[in-house]
């Protein structure tokens, strides 16, 4: 008993000195949180000044090129002193933050001002002491100039000065166009309150002359504009610091554009000082703060560090008294939720395989179901994961509810339950479980959202399906995977359902290494007009395979949805179609249309639009030159989003073509909510267009609803003569099919656009 204590008051001391360096620890890191969010702070100021004044600038500075080119332009009379200039006062009207203009002739002398000056009152800018040097900068420079900023007394305020030499074709000096800043006009940086108390301020200051340009401190008022804020003695000082604490010239510090954070020291005090060159006009923009509230900030946390850490010194002797306790009850605990579920409170994943191990080694038997959400993804995508994981703790207590009591449940994954049952008898298995998903489907609260989910069940009987409780919730799986390609379906594992499973997997691994290796092509299918005259192309991805051989569309583009391959394989189409269309279009000298199928997956990427922009731009093809194929699945969900995203691409010129037509309960609905250029009639209803009055009569109110809707109007699917005639007498202009040519590589569709005849029947 004695060892145990002197191991726990031993512990107890190593606890103690552990506390101390954490800490400590603690400390050293809170202080450097504090140090770096200041730095931060500083540089992002200074960045956001320097931003600021050099827009500011730039704006100026074309304001004085353009009225500086409209007065060469008339440079008859410019400077003739008894001439007025309207475009000055008018330049000032809608320019709040000039204070005035004028024109001075390279002696300096001012010969044209804006009427709101008078002339007298300004000085010769090549003598006067606070423009002598900006202004014989400016007739050497081909840019703007920045002058000090001065009291002005035509003004009677405090300006800064900017000036442009104007310059003729040889590049004599004809006069300087010169115009002042005003300092309170309330519309620019230099008009703000930048600073937060005493400590902390705003520098602006030149760097060739050491002026103050603009500064924004407590107590500090415009007189600190006439005197030299950092001499030359001082620059150097600068530089060499500046040098030291970065490692880099300061010209490489300059070119870089960014702020840099430096320590300063003032008047015995420290400073936070970040610095941002404006090098297009020479000046640095200062952000400074001094250390004294930052000391201050860290001795309130000091402070709270210590008294805690003294509170949990007192009461560690206390919590040392039941720690064997608590350590047992902590194992415990992580045992419980090694094996559950946090969310739900069910059985996790080891946890079922736990069970699953009692239930075998019992011998009886049993069925595993395995209960998936439908399209839980949109949930997330559209509430927010908060929301899901809502939605999921009452999905798992509404299955709860809903199966016997007896029987064990699991969640197995993000959307994916389990229940184990002893009910082993296929057919009442099935039964019971397609009672379960109609229950399930019916409406339910879930937090804030008032849901109707379906899902998905597949069930494996132990057994019968296998003899592991891997194998098991694997056969679950492949009977799952069956019931979703129809959703809220109920499926029972079969031995034949392995080999479509293998196929699965092995065309979803076999397309990733062809898309890898550039193992797709595409075909192109020409859409006519009602002489067979080509107007247009569709493009159609194909797949051969070196394993698989020729793989249908349907097949590959169904498991690329499924496996989160839809959007590479989308962009590989639609990067290929435009790059062999582009090539189509040098050919021929002449455009055709180009259809593309989008995915609901593709088409909901959030940068979709900038993705189809930016590869029409990089082919030379015009947007109105693209159709975009959709169906009606795209509007299931998310509608407004979907409507938005149309209405981009509209505007941008390109065509949107609702494909499959007909085939879906809410077309007609839709179309007169949707930005829809054209309407393609299905295959199934031309194949019994010849045969079938329905089929007929269909179509005949397809015609209808596109030329009432002012559409475009594709009939697809067609193979014979008879066909296409009663489609032209119907009113249908457009056709695509083997009737008028098969889909075939862009060189034979080249090769075909340059023959005589242009169409195969």
């Amino acid at each position: 008993m004695a060892i145990i204590k002197r191991n726990i008051w031993a512990l107890f001391v190593l606890v103690l000195l552990g506390g101390a360096a954490v800490l400590s620890v603690s400390l050293a890191a809170r202080w450097q949180t504090i140090l770096s969010d200041e730095q931060a702070y500083q540089a992002a100021r200074a960045e956001l000044v320097g931003q600021a004044v050099e827009s500011l600038l730039r704006t100026q500075e074309l304001v004085l090129d353009v009225i500086g080119r409209e007065l060469l332009r008339r440079e008859e009379g410019l400077l003739d002193a008894s001439r007025q200039i309207p475009l000055l006062d008018s330049i000032l009207e809608v320019d709040p933050i000039l204070r005035g203009f004028g024109l001075a002739r390279p002696d300096g002398q001012l010969v044209r001002v804006s009427t709101n000056l008078d002339l007298d009152r300004l000085p010769n800018l090549l003598t006067h002491p606070a423009t002598r040097q900006s202004f014989l900068q400016a007739l050497d420079s081909p840019a703007m100039v920045v002058g000090r900023t001065y009291y002005v007394e035509a003004m009677d305020a405090w300006a800064i000065p900017i000036r442009k030499a104007l310059r003729t074709e040889t590049d004599e000096v004809k006069a300087v166009m010169t115009a002042g800043l005003r300092l309170g006009s309330g519309a620019t940086v230099f008009d703000q309150v930048l600073h937060d108390g005493d400590s902390d301020g705003v520098i602006l200051y030149r760097e060739n002359d050491g002026y103050v340009q603009f500064m924004s401190r407590e107590g500090v008022g415009p007189e600190q504009y006439s005197q030299v804020f950092r001499p030359e003695s001082v620059r150097q000082q600068d530089r060499r610091l500046l040098e030291e604490q970065l490692g880099i010239p300061v010209e490489e510090v300059k070119a870089r554009g960014r702020a840099v954070v430096l320590s300063t020291q003032r008047q015995g005090q420290s400073f936070v000082t970040a610095a941002q060159f404006i090098g297009r006009y020479g000046l640095w923009a200062i952000s400074e703060t001094s250390m004294a509230p930052l000391y201050r900030q860290f001795g309130a946390y000091l402070s709270g560090y210590l008294l805690v850490f003294v509170v949990l010194a007192t009461v560690l002797f206390w919590l040392f008294r039941i720690i064997d306790g608590a350590e047992r009850y902590r194992r415990a605990e992580l045992l419980h939720l090694s094996r559950h579920d946090e969310l739900t409170g069910l059985r996790n994943r080891p946890g079922l395989l736990d069970r699953l191990d009692e239930l075998m080694a019992q011998g009886t038997a049993f069925s595993l179901v395995v209960v998936n959400i439908d399209n839980f993804k949109g949930i997330n995508d559209r509430f927010g994961q908060e929301s899901g994981d809502e939605v999921l703790a009452a999905f798992g207590r509404r299955l709860r509810s809903l199966v016997a009591k007896t029987d064990d449940l699991a969640r197995l994954g993000s959307d994916e339950f389990a229940v184990l049952t002893p009910s082993a008898e296929p057919s009442a298995v099935e039964h019971a479980c397609r009672d379960l998903a109609r229950e399930l489907a019916e409406t339910f609260q879930a937090g804030r959202l008032r849901l109707q989910l379906t899902a998905s069940i597949g069930v494996a009987i132990y057994p019968g399906h296998a003899d592991s409780p891997n194998k098991l919730i694997r056969s679950a799986h492949v009977a799952l995977y069956e019931a979703k390609q129809s959703r809220n379906a109920v499926c029972v594992y079969r031995q034949d359902m392995d080999l479509e499973y293998l196929r699965r997997l092995q065309v979803e691994q076999r397309l990733r290494y062809g898309l890898a290796a550039g193992a797709l092509h595409m075909v192109y299918q020409p859409q006519v007009d009602a002489e067979g005259t080509p107007v247009g192309l569709e493009a159609l991805v194909r797949w051969h395979d070196e394993e698989l051989g020729d793989v249908a569309p349907s097949e590959f583009v169904e498991v690329a949805e499924k496996s989160g391959l839809m959007v590479p394989l989308g962009d590989w189409v639609l990067e290929t179609s435009m790059r062999e269309y582009s090539e189509l279009r040098r050919a021929l000298g002449a455009a055709l249309g180009l259809a593309i199928n989008i995915s609901v997956i593709q088409f909901r990427q959030p940068d979709f639009v900038a993705r189809v922009m930016a590869t029409l731009a990089r082919y030379g093809v015009a947007p109105q030159e693209l159709v975009l194929e959709i169906t009606e699945t795209l509007f299931m969900s998310s509608f407004a989003q979907v409507v938005e995203k149309l209405t981009q691409l509209r505007a941008e010129g390109i065509r949107i073509s609702m494909d499959d037509f007909g085939t879906g309960y809410s077309s007609l609905s839709l179309l007169r909510k949707l930005p829809i250029d054209e309407l393609k009639i299905d295959k199934s209803f031309v194949d019994n267009i010849l045969d079938d009055e329905k089929a007929h009569n269909m179509i005949e109110s397809i015609v209808a609803i596109a030329t009432s809707h002012h559409m475009e109007l594709v009939a697809e699917g067609v193979e014979q003569k008879g066909q296409a005639e009663t489609l032209v007498r119907l009113g249908c202009r457009r056709f695509q099919g083997y009737y008028f040519g098969r889909p075939m590589s862009m060189a034979e569709f080249r090769e075909r656009l340059l023959q005589p005849d242009g169409c195969d029947h």
